[in-house]
């Protein structure tokens, strides 16, 4: 330690020259973070510094606090003498486990000398407590948070005893040893910075005509920039490319994401004599496109049913009884016509009673649907277009349009389901987990889990699934370990993504917050990240955050570099949802006044998953026990599959509505494994049932399943529609 110790003990025997007199013993709290991230302190360095203290302060009351995600234990001890061997050796046998949180430290202290052994990173919220006494804050850590320790600092009016930060360039740590990245220092003209990038051995700092600096990686590349005795660290994220500048105050870092602004193309409408532009037709027409069409319909009612303002099925929601306003006739046949593929269908009766089926049209193969109504309707169809018309276009006609191919896809075949409900009844086998079931109790199995953890800890589903056994007997415990996902600065998208999934299934949404802000942080260019900090405001109640959120969403506000486009279904609906159950508590003045009024449906499914590059499909079997499929397959739908790997939105909705759709109702899913074979990652799938959706009585029901196995098929849900 040399010069630098020199220098501590002086600065220390200063700090502590007030109590050398002292004859009353001293009051002293010493505060032990236990956290994961504090399994490699330096322990020679903090028995270093309560050494020095305890010869210069003979006689003390000490409680020692232990804590990670919350306060673990409290000892009382006496030192005498100078003696302190029984706190020396109980701070020698803890073990290390969990994220960090000062939040209840504050509670426990009452005064007196404060001891905080810390590395500052505290990723369970940002609480900086008052300790109500003289405060040092010690760090061993080779890792740390500079700007948390500071800011104890300064909030308490306390002292920081840093071992592992000098204050010269030439004595700093070694970024080599600490990053083990390429050393960029004097490229570019960067004579007096050195920057690294971390695990990547193909970097290069290039210089711009601006006096800046470029550096192009890999995405998940972390650069470190140092100049003077500053130090910037950030992660390089999809754009591959970093700009920053040498200042006077030291390295700024800037991500620079660029994009192609795609022409948006003209808007086509079909009418009555085909497509026109939109812009080009001189009447009002209502058009949806298979994208709007639920995924869970099952029958062409529910496709047509909520979608257009004025149309309305008739009884027992047959879309053959379709009514549209203004109806034109008050004593003839009150029912709009429909048209198929160009083909007018017989139209049913209103006064004969005559009803004709629509039955025969697979809602799947539909491509659009149009309503047209007065003039619109008329100028083909005459009379029988008096009361409105319904077109439907079908994907076959496309089809045989495009490739002069007919196609029979019109009928809903072999749909019928027959098989037995999908009951996941295995339990999940993995090493570690066979090794826990060797425990006899509880505790038993957690100094199994505290062994094993060095072997297994860089599996991206070992917290996870560990968390999962210990939950059903021991919730603090496996909260516990559930919070080390945050203190691993490296984690992947995917785990981090399954951390939110798992903490919202189990109502913990502080830490479902927590894990979708490090998202934001970490992975700024997934717009799934932002939707998740949204839902985790909502689901605590910060209304307004979430609304400014999802608003910006909308309006691309939030990110103007990213593409919001392909979640504007499911981000509209939350607004819309949001704004009619808390209406009186937001101000909703930049919210586009077509997302004022609330849709309401029987239910809204929505599907949440971790991986972009897992594939599977999900079997929905509706009460009449038809069944229809959704794929998450590059086969199945690539251009669902694109856009997700190029924005990152891992998020679909799908709506139940008609009186059709009461009774039981199944999911079930079939895993097909990752894209990407290298990727052994596990897949997380959780199924939101939100029942009675817009309505005063909406509740919600959470389902998670996890996926390993290729082939596997399992239930994911299994619920009732009233």
């Amino acid at each position: 330690m040399g010069k630098f110790l020199s220098i501590f003990i002086l600065t220390f025997g200063l700090l502590l020259g007030t109590h050398v007199q002292a004859q009353n013993p001293e009051n002293i709290t010493i505060c032990w973070d236990v956290s994961l991230s504090m399994q490699n302190r330096d322990l020679d360095k903090d028995f270093y510094f309560l050494d020095t203290y305890f010869k210069t302060v003979q006689n003390a009351k000490v409680t020692v606090l232990t804590f990670s995600d919350q306060i673990l234990s409290k000892y009382d001890f006496t030192v005498s003498a100078g003696s302190w061997t029984d706190i020396k050796e109980k701070l020698q046998g803890f073990s290390y486990d969990g994220a960090t949180s000062y939040a209840s430290l504050g509670n426990y202290v009452t005064g007196g000398t404060v001891f905080l052994f810390t590395d500052g990173k505290q990723n369970l919220g940002t609480s900086t407590p008052n300790f109500g006494g003289k405060l040092f804050i010690v760090n061993s850590s080779k890792n740390f948070d500079r700007g948390s320790l500071n800011l104890l600092s300064i909030m308490n009016n306390g002292d920081v005893v840093n071992f592992m930060e000098k204050k010269e360039m030439d004595e700093s740590i070694d970024p080599i040893e600490e990053y083990s990245g390429t050393i960029l220092s004097g490229t570019a003209g960067l004579s007096n910075a050195e920057v690294y990038i971390q695990g990547n051995e193909e970097g290069k700092v290039k210089s711009d005509d601006k006096g800046g600096f470029r550096i192009d990686g890999k995405p998940g590349d972390t650069l470190i920039a140092v100049y003077g005795n500053k130090m910037e660290k950030q992660v390089l994220g999809d754009s591959k490319t970093m700009n920053f500048s040498l200042g006077d105050g030291g390295v700024q870092l800037q991500e620079v994401v660029v994009s192609e602004r795609k022409a948006e193309p003209e808007e086509k409408i079909n009418t009555a004599y085909g497509e026109e532009n939109k812009d080009a037709v001189g009447y009002a027409v209502q058009s949806i496109t298979e994208d709007d069409i639920p995924d869970a319909a099952s029958t062409v009612n529910m496709a047509v049913q909520g979608k257009f303002s004025g149309v309305n099925l008739g009884i027992n929601e047959d879309l053959s009884q379709v009514k549209m306003r203004p109806r034109n006739t008050i004593l003839g046949n009150v029912y709009g016509l429909i048209v198929v593929d160009g083909v007018p269908l017989r139209q049913s009766g209103s006064h004969s009673g005559v009803v004709y089926s629509t039955d025969f049209v697979n809602p799947e193969n539909i491509a659009d649907i149009t309503v047209l109504k007065g003039l619109a309707a008329t100028n083909k169809y005459g009379s029988l277009g008096a009361n409105g018309v319904l077109l439907i276009t079908t994907k076959t006609a496309t089809y045989a349009k495009q490739t002069g191919e007919k196609k029979d896809l019109a009928r809903l075949t072999d749909n019928i389901y027959e098989e037995k409900i999908k009951v996941n009844a295995k339990t999940l086998v993995t090493p570690y987990l066979k090794e826990l079931k060797g425990g006899k109790n509880i505790r038993e199995a957690y100094d199994i889990y505290l062994v094993q953890r060095a072997k297994y800890q860089n599996e991206p589903s070992y917290f996870l699934d560990v968390s999962n056994f210990f939950y059903g007997t021991s919730p603090e415990i496996a909260l516990r370990i559930l919070s080390n996902v945050l203190e691993n600065e490296d984690t992947d998208y995917g785990t981090l993504r399954s951390l939110y999934l798992r903490s919202v299934e189990i109502k913990n949404h502080d830490m479902a917050l927590l894990a979708a802000n490090r998202m934001f942080e970490v992975f700024p260019n997934k717009i799934q990240s932002y939707m998740d900090v949204a839902m985790a405001q909502e689901q605590l109640g910060n209304y307004q955050e979430a609304l400014n959120m999802y608003n910006g969403m909308l309006t691309g506000d939030a990110n103007p570099q990213l593409n919001f486009r392909g979640m504007e279904k499911v981000v509209g609906t939350e607004v819309r949802n949001l704004v009619n159950t808390h209406r009186a508590q937001l101000d909703i003045s930049k919210v586009n006044p077509k997302y004022h009024n609330n849709l309401t449906y029987n239910a809204r499914l929505v599907l949440d998953w971790n991986q972009p590059d897992a594939e599977f499909s999900v079997q929905f079997v509706n009460p009449q026990k038809r069944f229809f499929t959704w794929e998450h397959t590059e086969v199945g739908d690539r251009k669902r599959i694109l856009d997700e790997l190029e924005n990152g939105n891992s998020t679909e909705q799908f709506e139940i509505v008609g009186s059709d759709t009461k009774g039981e109702w199944i999911l079930n899913v079939t895993y097909d494994g990752n894209r990407t074979p290298a990727n052994t990652s596990a897949t997380f799938l959780k199924c939101t049932v939100e029942y009675n959706f817009g309505k005063p009585n909406q509740r919600k029901e959470e389902f998670l399943v996890r996926l390993q196995e290729v082939g596997e098929e399992v239930q994911l849900a299994k619920f009732s529609v009233d």
